[in-house]
């Protein structure tokens, strides 16, 4: 989930089931991303996992007359935690001031020590039965997944020295407690007897089957099948310790080299092209970093940074070259020098992975992590990326032609045009071609009213009613956040409470990570007493702030794209009507499915009728013009071409870096920057400078669980524009409710079923066939007419 880069996308992973596939944070839970370097989040055709077929949905209405604002169906601890000690939303302005290595890692200790008391004295009565086995520690996984989520969250978005020494102190525990429950011989044991029992297995439903399944896989690739005491299983559980040490330590680096960089700017003509807007941006920037208490945006000083508020407006519109290259490089080698320098990181990950696999029988890391995934195998992954390159790179070469051609005879600007180059011209070529420029446009996106405009939607297509949890009522539930500017919804149905988010939308570089990213908080769950825990997620953005306490913040197009991609994640997750958390919501779908929900929002920023509602200037309240409406909806195949074939090129470095180079030994061998320029010639229109080292910020295949998976963004985007075709041929029919009954069998399908289902049957059933439609991702960037 990355427009352009975000973790959000990065779907966690853990090294037990109840955690496997957890989030996309959706990504924040970087540990947990790297304890398990084979994410639960996938399946479909693994050798070791029937195909099952799911179970008729049970009726919407029966799920929804159980949902209550109840605690989780287990006792609370028995000591103080304030890590977990809460039923639905944690206690933020408790949990924050001990946040601190004195409190927070004694009171880890003791609880991770507790958890694994209780599992071996639990683990002593396994019994091949769903609740003598999956069911008997499934407490003791929620507890551990809501405790490190809450920690680990917060050290995203309220990042501090103290809070990453805490996380630093605290991996060795988890990741050994996950480790010892992921590999207990006695519940591998209870699952392989229940799955091969005919009687006890038939009396299973179907999502419960599919969670053995995975179960059982899992473990195996935690290394449940090593001999205990071997020096294989020593080694092994050794080399992930060291991977969660080296995921945080990569991701850290990357955070602080972005905090950093900065290059003060005092003479205002250097910062011609820059907004108003932008200008305000860069004198915060410099308030930020405290090097001045005073700065004004006419008059400056300025600050550019390379968080990507700052960047990416920065490098679309200042018309100075000498300076736009000058930060460019910055962002291209961030995280590569003296002390923060990703690069021995990346290559001691590497290979470590490759042990990995080596231990557990496969080939390499990469066909280790497509076993778990929709597409299985490397063939079939490479083969979509083959395939959409074949169709791309004629169009990004044409694109790159026709920016130079317009870069010199319109803008007078120098050619060949360099990397540096390609934001700015690109930018000015659009307003050319569309007459407005990013700026303009933003002037009709106030924050207030897109969201209003996004729940409308959610109500409209989906049947659910979003609305803010007013002061009162978030003093009746408890609700306390960790900052400010957090707000908290509740999402309905008929009155009926389905679920709730927290929405962080603003950035603050000086503590919370770049990108956006969905997380969940709680899962849905349903108790013996049949009272359902309804799912509570983070939803969290990276726009900038409002500039002043009363104005409105306005949102730039990318913006609005992030927050509904992000959103569609917090529907997969809060829509499900899967009462098992280890299959719930996004957990447990395959990682190369997940971001379908996700980018199948994105495809209503582009429609007129969508953008009406969204859209009125924030000032004088006029809707949009027509011919701004008109450049919107076509906006997504302006440099369509260059936008893919980048993602494209992305996902091969990824996969070759994880099936066939191997991290050199000696100065002067082949290294992972080569590697990056090798596929570039064959994937981009325009060659990588040679110190680039964007590798050593590329959270996603380091930090953030996407490793040998970068490839389920192009993988996930084929289904969700087919997806979406089939709304468009509901829409082309002379019933009006055609699109309405579209978006509720969507909802039934790929929203409800969650990880309970396989994709592919998720797949058949929603669209009436197995085949994905790759030609409606072509259409909808517009090509196919190019390809």
């Amino acid at each position: 989930m990355h427009r352009p880069f975000l973790r959000t996308g990065a779907v966690r992973a853990t090294i037990f089931p109840k955690l496997q596939n957890a989030s996309r944070a959706i990504s924040s839970r970087i540990l947990l991303a790297q304890l398990s370097r084979v994410s639960f989040t996938t399946l479909a055709g693994h050798a070791l996992v029937p195909t099952l077929v799911p179970t008729r949905l049970p009726t919407l209405m029966r799920h929804l007359t159980t949902v209550v604002d109840a605690p989780p169906p287990y006792s609370a601890p028995p000591t103080a935690n304030v890590f977990v000690d809460w039923s639905l939303f944690p206690d933020f302005a408790s949990i924050l001031p001990v946040c601190n290595p004195d409190k927070a890692v004694p009171i880890f200790d003791a609880f991770v020590k507790r958890i694994e008391r209780e599992f071996v004295e639990r683990e002593a009565r396994f019994e091949p039965t769903w609740k003598g086995c999956i069911g008997a520690v499934q407490d003791l996984e929620d507890q551990l997944e809501r405790a490190y989520g809450v920690i680990s969250h917060l050290n995203s978005v309220k990042n501090s020295p103290e809070l990453r020494q805490v996380v630093e102190s605290i991996q060795p525990l988890v990741v050994k407690l996950s480790l010892l429950m992921n590999q207990s011989l006695s519940k591998y044991h209870a699952l392989t007897t229940l799955r091969s029992t005919p009687t006890a297995w038939s009396s299973l439903d179907p999502v419960q089957q599919r969670i053995v399944d995975l179960t059982i896989r899992d473990m195996r690739l935690a290394g449940v099948g090593l001999l205990p005491g071997s020096a294989e299983k020593v080694r092994f559980n050794a080399i992930h310790e060291r991977l969660s040490l080296l995921g945080t330590r990569f991701g850290n680096n990357q955070l602080d080299a972005t905090k950093r960089f900065g290059q003060i700017v005092t003479d205002r003509k250097e910062l011609e092209g820059c907004s108003s807007e932008l200008l305000v941006v860069l004198t915060a920037n410099l308030q930020r970093k405290e090097v001045v208490n005073r700065a004004n945006p006419e008059n400056g000083p300025w600050c550019i940074t390379l968080d990507a508020p700052t960047y990416v407006p920065f490098m679309m519109n200042c018309k100075n070259r000498e300076l736009r290259e000058k930060i460019y490089r910055a962002n291209i080698t961030r995280a590569s020098k003296d002390e923060l320098n990703n690069e021995p990181i990346i290559n001691e990950m590497l290979n470590l992975r490759q042990e990995e696999a080596t231990l557990l029988g496969f080939d390499n890391y990469a066909s280790l992590s497509l076993s778990t995934k929709m597409a299985q195998d490397l063939p079939s992954a490479e083969g979509l990326l083959t395939s959409l390159i074949t169709s791309s790179l004629p169009a990004a070469r044409a694109e790159l032609a026709a920016l130079t051609d317009f870069a010199s005879a319109t803008l007078a600007h120098p050619t060949p045009l360099q990397p540096w180059d390609i934001a700015y011209v690109s930018e000015a070529y659009r307003k050319h071609l569309f007459r407005y420029d990013e700026e303009a446009i933003s002037h009709y996106f106030a924050f207030p009213r897109v969201i209003d405009g996004l729940f409308r939607l959610a109500d409209e297509v989906f049947g659910v009613q979003v609305a803010e949890v007013g002061e009162d009522e978030r003093a009746r539930l408890g609700i306390r956040t960790w900052h400010p500017d957090v707000k908290v919804f509740r999402v309905q149905e008929g009155g009926i409470t389905r679920a709730y988010f927290y929405g962080d939308f603003y950035s603050r570089p000086e503590e919370k990570r770049s990108g956006a990213w969905m997380d969940l908080v709680t899962t849905r769950m349903r108790g013996e007493g049949d009272e359902v825990r309804v799912p509570v997620a983070y939803l969290i953005c990276n726009q900038l702030p409002p500039s002043s306490s009363d104005k409105s913040p306005l949102m730039k197009f990318a913006d609005i794209r992030t927050l509904f991609h992000e959103f569609g994640h917090c529907l997969q997750h809060m829509l499900t009507t899967v009462d098992y958390p280890q299959a719930s919501g996004i957990k447990g779908i395959e990682w190369d499915f997940v971001e379908v929900a996700s980018q199948f929002m994105e495809n209503f920023i582009h429609e007129p009728a969508w953008l009406a509602r969204l859209s009125a200037h924030h000032e004088t309240g006029e809707p949009m013009p027509a011919e701004m409406v008109d450049a919107l909806e076509r906006h997504r195949e302006f440099m369509s071409g260059m936008t893919m074939t980048r993602q494209l090129h992305f996902a091969k470095v990824d996969l070759t870096l994880h099936s066939t180079f191997r991290p050199p030994f000696a100065a002067g061998d082949r290294t992972v920057f080569d590697v990056d320029a090798e596929i570039a010639r064959e994937t981009v229109p325009m060659p990588k400078l040679p110190e680039d080292r964007f590798l050593c910020a590329f959270n996603h295949i380091f930090a953030g669980g996407y490793s040998a998976g970068y490839y389920s963004y192009k993988w996930s985007e084929t289904y969700s524009a087919d997806a979406y075709a089939a709304f468009e041929e509901a829409r082309i029919t002379a019933n009006p409710d055609a699109v309405k009954r579209m978006g509720k069998h969507y909802r039934d399908t790929v929203l409800a079923l969650g990880g309970g289902t396989p994709p592919r049957e998720v797949w058949r059933q929603f669209r009436g066939r197995e085949n994905v439609d790759i030609e409606a991702l072509l259409r909808h960037s517009g090509l196919t007419r190019t390809a």
